[in-house]
């Protein structure tokens, strides 16, 4: 009877690849035509096929590839390419990886690895997977190891759940120990740094988790906050109760300035650009630079006597100067002079093109160092995100590619020039701005009242949402809640009458808080509409910059901060 010809109620004896397996030429392989397959490799392959676990067999000295319905799952885009591959060229890019396995069984010896960390390519984009491997020696007929029979669990999603939670309490920790320390600073400025660098160093490490760990932090302050509002509110007259939440409070407010820098780091923040003058560069940032490099370092900052203002988020420009100076100390192994340099330049048509620029007055701003420089290969990948010359546990390269994202969303150029040997220079072009500057208003900004307005609250989080509703119900609003956009809509068009609502940006179902935005503005008259969310997201942004029409709220917030925007959007 020919090979898997009757599947004898085995559903995986009759499954896709079964049929693959029979229709494969396995002629143009070292096992040979499949009727003249050895009695221990039908045996194995019958055994995989039946098993629901994903399991895939490596025979010969060259591994070739055998598996089961449940591995070409797995596998995804490289299926059904890798039917009767060799293992080497099935996955090149763990090939050496897959070598030491072969060589191991083959000698006898079996492999067992929990959580495996590898870099696939399984849909032609490199993505870190995690896996559970068990690799175990399959005999042939001569009692010999012959083959390699693998099995392969997927723990990708557990590992990032534990990594969020992970990261989650060690910022919870780190909030902690800052409040602590803080009592510290003014003490000890050189403790200051050094924490400040620590923290920075930090935040790099955990680049690629950072977005998605502070929007959860920040649902989770506003949890505590909402609660340690409402419960000094409810016990006015207990001194003990108002010191501690005071005390928790500060904690919050530490928190959710973490969970700022986490976020900005993230590139998960809207660009907020104001007038900018290159001035402070040496006024407000050539100490905090100073003292993040180290006394090893020598910083020079040249100026012309006017320079040009810029149209730049402040915050996110002085980041990326930080970024690149502490990049340009690495390059000199902590010694040497970094060079920082504003110029004023009228940059013509043939500078230009190529360049998404116009033709203009620009401000250059550059950061320069005398450490080892690079070569022409490294240059061309310098702004691929992870892409880094640094020894592991040292860099995420992110940095320059974050730096790259900033000055192209401003409107910008960025360039770098260097050989090896010969030091590197960063060089970043911004348009002159001749708008005249804002003076910020002063002075105290007095208490919203509130009013008898119905407000809807839609928010996922059943413990945001419910803090939310009280906060609005002591300031006196009549309050609805929905605990997601569709849940809004069907009250809303049963004519639920509201005079604001207050949404979440990101919720599940249909109904998006965009969608409720667009309902609300056709209204007549229209609805006021609030959003909040832990961090900002392109679906209520354009190119990273509100526009003026969008008005978030950031949590963590206070009842006042939401009483004040309320009115303010109420009229009062």
């Amino acid at each position: 009877m020919p090979f898997l010809s009757d599947h004898h109620g085995c559903q995986g004896w009759k499954g896709e690849m079964a049929e693959r397996i029979r229709a494969f030429d396995w002629s143009v392989t070292s096992l040979g035509s499949l009727r003249n397959w050895s009695h221990s490799l039908r045996s194995t392959v019958q055994l995989m096929l039946g098993s629901p676990v994903p399991m895939v067999m490596l025979w010969g000295p060259l591994g070739y590839m055998i598996y089961n319905d449940a591995y070409a799952v797995f596998a995804g885009g490289r299926h059904p390419y890798l039917l009767g591959c060799a293992v080497e060229l099935g996955w090149p890019e763990v090939a050496e990886f897959n070598r030491g396995v072969m060589s191991t069984c083959l000698s006898g010896g079996t492999l067992s690895y929990r959580n495996k960390e590898l870099v696939l390519l399984r849909n032609g984009e490199p993505e870190n997977v995690w896996l559970d491997l068990y690799y175990s020696p399959v005999a042939g007929d001569n009692q010999a190891p012959a083959g390699v029979i693998a099995i392969v669990v997927e723990t990708t999603a557990h590992v990032i759940s534990e990594q969020r939670r992970q990261a989650a309490e060690d910022n919870l920790r780190q909030m902690a120990r800052s409040l602590e320390q803080r009592v510290l600073e003014e003490v000890n400025a050189r403790l200051a740094a050094e924490e400040q660098l620590r923290q920075s160093q930090k935040l790099e490490a955990i680049g690629g988790l950072t977005g998605g760990v502070a929007h959860d932090f920040n649902n989770l302050l506003q949890v505590i906050a909402g609660n340690l509002h409402l419960l000094a509110r409810h016990e006015p007259d207990n001194g003990n109760v108002q010191r501690r939440t005071r005390a928790a409070l500060t904690a919050v407010e530490r928190g959710a300035k973490l969970s700022a820098q986490l976020l900005a780091f993230a590139r998960r923040q809207p660009l907020s650009p104001a007038l900018y003058d290159p001035r402070e560069l040496d006024r407000g940032l050539a100490d905090l630079l100073q003292r993040a490099l180290g006394e090893t370092i020598r910083l020079q900052v040249q100026l012309p006597a006017e320079p040009w203002c810029i149209h730049v988020d402040r915050h996110q420009l002085e980041n990326a100067v930080l970024n690149l100076a502490i990049n340009a100390r690495d390059a000199m192994a902590g010694e040497g002079t970094i060079g920082i340099s504003v110029e004023n330049l009228l940059l013509d048509q043939t500078f230009c093109a190529g360049k998404d620029l116009s033709p203009g007055q620009y401000l250059r701003l550059t950061v320069a160092d005398s450490g080892g420089g690079m070569s022409a290969e490294v240059l061309k990948q310098a702004f691929e995100p992870f892409f880094t010359t640094k020894t592991d546990g040292q860099g995420t390269g992110l940095g320059l590619s974050m730096v790259f994202g900033f000055v192209k969303q401003s409107g910008g150029h960025i360039e770098i020039l260097s050989h090896p040997g010969q030091g590197t220079r960063v060089q970043m072009y911004f348009a002159r701005s001749i708008a005249a500057p804002v003076s910020p208003a002063v002075g105290p900004v007095p208490r919203a009242s509130a009013g008898q307005e119905r407000i809807l609250v839609v928010e996922d989080d059943s413990d945001v949402r419910s803090a939310a509703v009280e906060m609005l119900r002591h300031e006196g609003y009549q309050v609805c809640s929905a605990a997601s956009g569709d849940a809004a809509m069907q009250l809303l068009a049963q004519g639920l009458a509201v005079d604001l609502i207050f949404t979440d940006v990101v919720m599940p179902g249909q109904i998006k808080s965009t969608d409720l935005a667009t309902w609300a503005r056709t209204q007549a008259p229209p609805v006021a509409v609030l959003f909040t969310s832990g961090h900002t997201r392109d679906m209520i942004s354009r190119n990273h910059q509100l526009s003026p029409d969008t008005h978030l709220l950031s949590k963590p917030y206070s009842p006042e901060d939401l009483s004040a925007m309320v009115r303010s959007l109420l009229g009062g």
